[in-house]
């Protein structure tokens, strides 16, 4: 095959023989199908969970004779604004990417080679510590792997088998593991039980975790009711709520969630940036319901950042697939406040 036949990434990995999958890296880590991803790079359908303009993504392939060697890329390829890719940007990077590796990038044998063909490249990033121990986590769970050795020791303390001041101890590898497995844990009572009682610290850990994970009922009950107790304070703690928000975000309870959420909105609390902005990048499902809508952009409206933060999070909002129309309803309402419809009117000036 010539090389000018080859224009797409999913083509190169396809003819390089290699076996792939590619995770989401922006909002929460989580896979993407292979519809999913050729839809977006023929730019049929926007990237489903675009950050900042951008698709962050990992791809993790492997030569299927050596499994066990794997490689990971992680690439940031810029979108327009329809969310779409910008295919200009792709072709430029495939360019590259062929020049240094060629057609044929597992035929080659080099492990240097493949591993650093993106050196110096604009379109890669670096993920944070705690982003890559979640995506190592998702990607053993993924391909049915054991996980790291640190996940026996993180395992028994969320199941209170060990003391509250060991947390220190613990690898956030472990930690990782736990959230992304966790549902699979035996001792899955004593979790459920055990969160309740967890010191501040371990606990937004874990939650910032499970937010790429999908807990089932019963630890959102669980958390439901730590958050429960938080909106009960006089002055309740912010890190906390927006733990237990990132913590339920993706779980498949969704009644349950949408029911947090509404507390939340509905408590003054919720003027706060940081829970305006865990709710609009986790959650952001919620905004399809007039209700949710309507009432997180009269919080918006009035949040402790002022006008700039209100553009900014309802500009990336407006981004998301479709949220627009949802959001578009709410602004257009006559019911709408005179906060809300000065925010958006500076907004737009």
């Amino acid at each position: 095959m010539a090389t000018n036949k080859i224009t797409t990434l999913s083509e190169f990995l396809h003819h390089s023989g290699a076996k792939y999958r590619i995770f989401d890296m922006g909002r929460r880590i989580v896979k993407l199908t292979a519809d999913e991803f050729v839809e977006f790079e023929f730019a049929k359908s926007p990237y489903p969970y675009p950050f900042k303009k951008s698709a962050l993504f990992g791809i993790v392939f492997w030569d299927p004779k050596v499994p066990y060697q794997r490689y990971v890329w992680f690439l940031k390829l810029p979108l327009d604004e329809q969310g779409l890719l910008i295919q200009a940007a792709r072709d430029e990077f495939l360019v590259m990417l062929l020049e240094r590796v060629g057609e044929c990038m597992l035929a080659a044998k080099d492990d240097q080679v493949i591993e650093s063909a993106l050196k110096y490249s604009p379109y890669t990033f670096k993920p944070r510590e705690d982003r890559m121990a979640v995506f190592n986590a998702i990607v053993r769970k993924n391909l049915a792997l054991k996980p790291s050795h640190y996940y026996d020791d993180a395992r028994d303390y969320f199941s209170g088998k060990k003391d509250l001041d060991t947390w220190p101890s613990l690898g956030m590898q472990g930690v990782a593991d736990v959230a992304v497995r966790v549902d699979d844990i035996d001792e899955i009572l004593n979790l459920i039980r055990f969160i309740s009682r967890l010191p501040p610290e371990p606990f937004v850990m874990f939650s910032t975790f499970l937010e790429s994970a999908s807990p089932a009922i019963g630890i959102v009950e669980a958390l439901s009711q730590r958050i429960k107790a938080e909106l009960q304070e006089s002055k309740p703690d912010i890190a906390q709520i927006c733990a237990c928000l990132r913590a339920v975000s993706n779980s498949p309870a969704t009644g349950l969630v949408d029911q947090m959420v509404k507390l939340v909105l509905q408590h003054p609390c919720s003027r706060d940036i940081e829970v305006l902005a865990t709710i609009s990048g986790r959650i952001w499902r919620i905004l399809k319901q007039k209700l949710l809508c309507q009432l997180y952009l009269e919080q918006l409206a009035q949040n402790d950042a002022g006008q700039a933060a209100f553009s900014q999070l309802l500009a990336d909002l407006m981004f998301m697939p479709g949220i627009r129309p949802h959001i578009m309803q709410v602004l257009r309402s006559s019911s709408r406040s005179d906060s809300l419809s000065k925010a958006v009117g500076e907004m737009f000036n």
